[in-house]
């Protein structure tokens, strides 16, 4: 893996077993950044945290429920206590999942974090675009950006990846 942009950040990539989410630890990886995937799936988890660290990455697997508040908070609880702290989120799953994961990662971030939700399916677009203008407009005063990318059945996942990377990289350092 390559150093970048995102060298010494923590990253959470919710939905990370497979697809996209998949595709955006890898990359967010290749930025520089230690990834924590967090996904029911805990051996899938298990086998992209293998290969990232074989490329060279650094990725830690945690199985979490992302319906259930007290799975989430442990979470981030956990990414705190093993990095110290949490830079960027990456938010993959259905719309309560991820406004559950921001109540957590919002409070959590040092001025200058990001977030980006994502949404891969026509019918959550609409919905996960209001939630994101919701929490970006409510979390303004404490410095998080927050941000989603829709992606179409035309996008290939590392052209989302990429997008991702790009959002959480673009403009301002982030928290430092």
């Amino acid at each position: 893996m390559t150093r970048g942009a995102l060298s010494g950040r923590t990253a959470l990539v919710t939905g990370a077993g497979h697809g996209i989410g998949a595709a955006v630890s890898c990359a967010l990886c290749r930025a520089g950044a230690s990834v924590v995937l967090a996904a029911r799936d805990g051996q899938a988890l298990e086998v992209l945290a293998a290969h990232i660290s074989a490329a060279g990455g650094q990725a830690v697997a945690v199985p979490t429920d992302l319906t259930d508040p007290r799975s989430v908070r442990r979470l981030v609880e956990q990414i705190l206590g093993a990095f110290g702290r949490l830079d960027a989120a990456v938010n993959h799953g259905e719309v309560g999942e991820v406004a559950l994961a921001m109540k957590y990662e919002i409070p959590s971030m040092r001025p200058g974090g990001r977030i980006v939700n994502l949404a891969s399916s026509a019918d959550a677009q609409a919905a996960m675009t209001e939630l994101t203008r919701a929490a970006a407009r409510d979390s303004g005063c404490c410095g998080v950006r927050i941000d989603a990318v829709a992606a179409g059945p035309q996008d290939s996942e590392e052209d989302v990846a990429d997008t991702v990377v790009w959002r959480i990289t673009r403009q301002v350092p982030i928290g430092r």
